[in-house]
């Protein structure tokens, strides 16, 4: 099985995992065969890439560092978040907000558990074939459960309790959630923002402390994350210009890998850019913008390219990412499929990109 984008699939190819609705219910199941129609729907849907069975990748195993009932409930949980503050600017009243908390927090401790079962010392994303409801709530989802998910990770190798990773966690996936009140035709602009615009959307972290702060039953210190994540240590971010030690731990986290996340999707905007591009800044601003040693951490322990991903080689061949190397994630072993001039090769073969140092992913 591989992981291809939705660009690259053909009539004929067969889903290696299903595609399921922004409530997990299978739209397309395991086996199905696509047909030019339902890759057009596809797209139209948002979905970026699927999983698609390979005779030549079938020995190489994909594992989220999440289940998918996790991943499921945690777009539950947003899709409510979504729909409160969209309508009444709180998680709604009374059960509601009971409901809602406990879904979070439900949410949160699943992925807490999950990542404890993986032993391995790196974590990856995998793009789930899963649809969302409007491209509003795709890019709130998407973002937060990313960045939930290497947050919590790195939280756990740095040794943080059961408690601090509930709270780092809730933080992580509701840091973005003043966005919601932000006009939507702001966010999803594809022209430059006037200066007026930008300052709009920058009120959305103010906007999503005072949503949280008000929720009693989550931790302030989600509030607080919502509120600091853009802040830098050089005191160039907002909306407070904070320094260094002013910043929560967790904020720092945060923003860092929101911002890396950020880069590596598109938006309305820009083009992603390739994660290895997206190391490369996030050291370029390493104690400036980024503390150095969280950077560093995230360099070691975070596969940007995840197992089955499919790969374009600077050499132009073409293949899927089949084993991690522990040592250096960013330089993986990748199984080549495809020559330069993009034929199907009837032996691929494994180039291990640590030693081969000459090749670079694109």
């Amino acid at each position: 099985m591989k992981i291809v984008p939705i660009s690259q699939c053909l009539p004929g190819m067969r889903l290696g995992k299903p595609v399921l609705s922004e409530h997990g219910k299978v739209i397309l199941g395991y086996h199905v065969e696509l047909t030019s129609l339902m890759i057009m729907r596809l797209t139209r849907m948002g979905i970026h890439s699927l999983y698609i069975e390979d005779v030549q990748t079938d020995d190489i195993p994909i594992d989220d560092s999440i289940g998918e009932e996790t991943r499921v409930m945690l777009h539950m949980a947003l899709a409510k978040v979504f729909a409160n503050f969209s309508v009444t600017s709180s998680f709604g009243i009374g059960n509601q907000i009971l409901a809602t908390n406990r879904m979070l927090v439900e949410g949160i401790t699943r992925v807490i558990e999950d990542l404890s079962r993986d032993r391995r010392n790196l974590v990856s994303l995998m793009t789930q074939n899963m649809a969302p409801a409007t491209k509003l709530e795709q890019h709130f989802c998407q973002n937060a459960i990313n960045v939930c998910v290497y947050t919590t990770k790195l939280a756990m190798l740095q040794g943080y309790s059961q408690t601090e990773l509930v709270e780092v966690g809730l933080g992580a996936l509701l840091h973005d959630v003043g966005n919601i009140q932000i006009p939507s035709q702001l966010l999803l602009s594809s022209s430059k923002l006037t200066p007026i615009e930008y300052m709009e959307i920058k009120k959305h972290t103010e906007y999503g402390f005072r949503m949280l702060k008000e929720n009693t039953g989550l931790p302030l210190l989600a509030a607080t994350c919502a509120l600091q994540h853009h802040e830098r240590i050089d005191g160039s971010g907002y909306p407070y210009n904070l320094k260094g030690k002013q910043i929560h731990e967790y904020a720092l986290w945060i923003g860092m890998l929101d911002s890396y996340d950020a880069m590596t999707h598109p938006r309305a905007y820009r083009r992603a850019i390739a994660p290895h591009q997206a190391l490369d800044i996030l050291f370029a601003n390493a104690g400036t913008l980024y503390d150095l040693k969280k950077v560093t951490l995230f360099r070691n322990k975070v596969a940007i390219f995840p197992v089955g991903q499919s790969v374009k080689l600077s050499t132009r061949e073409r293949g899927v990412v089949c084993r991690q190397n522990q040592s250096i994630p960013s330089r993986p072993v990748v199984r080549v499929l495809q020559n330069e001039r993009g034929e199907k090769l009837k032996a691929p073969y494994e180039i291990d990109l640590s030693s081969a140092l000459h090749v670079m992913i694109n």
